[in-house]
């Protein structure tokens, strides 16, 4: 039977992020899936799971929406544009919890294999989430308020 990678993705999120059943991971994901996060870096699959509860730990009513979601040609990968809210009630990346009310969207790059989700690829707005949580943060703040690796710096032309 072949899986519905567009209902996988979904009962991802609404499950792991949205209910903390974090055995989803377990059930959908390949057992060598990996993760790239622009503010966690890359992660394993147990990783993946730690950071998920670490979300839903700061934001316990953290509520996942789909905004849109489609499947490329080969029919192996889906595209989910999403929304998460929540209310910070636990700490998050340093900062004590607040009580804000806080909106984050982003895209999801979920690669399948075998009907497992093998590989996913996020892009999502940590920084706004930082300013929503009023720290003002920047771009590097944030990764490294996460514990993200600090990307190398490039050297600028000198004019």
């Amino acid at each position: 039977m072949a899986v519905d990678i567009k209902q996988a993705q979904r009962r991802l999120l609404e499950e792991a992020f949205g209910k903390g059943n974090f055995g989803a991971y377990d059930e959908i994901c390949d057992p060598g899936y990996r993760a790239h996060d622009p503010v966690t870096g890359d992660a394993d699959l147990k990783q993946e799971k730690e950071y998920c509860r670490m979300y839903r730990t700061a934001f316990p009513d953290l509520s996942p929406s789909i905004l849109r979601s489609w499947v490329d040609a080969d029919g192996d990968t889906c595209i989910t544009q999403w929304r998460m809210s929540g209310t910070h009630q636990g700490q998050l990346m340093g900062v004590a919890p607040t009580g804000r009310r806080c909106t984050v969207e982003g895209i999801s790059i979920s690669h399948f294999k075998g009907g497992k989700l093998l590989e996913d690829w996020v892009q999502w707005d940590a920084l706004g989430l930082m300013r929503q949580l009023g720290e003002g943060a920047t771009a590097s703040a944030t990764a490294s308020a996460a514990g993200a690796r600090p990307q190398a710096s490039q050297a600028q032309p000198k004019h």
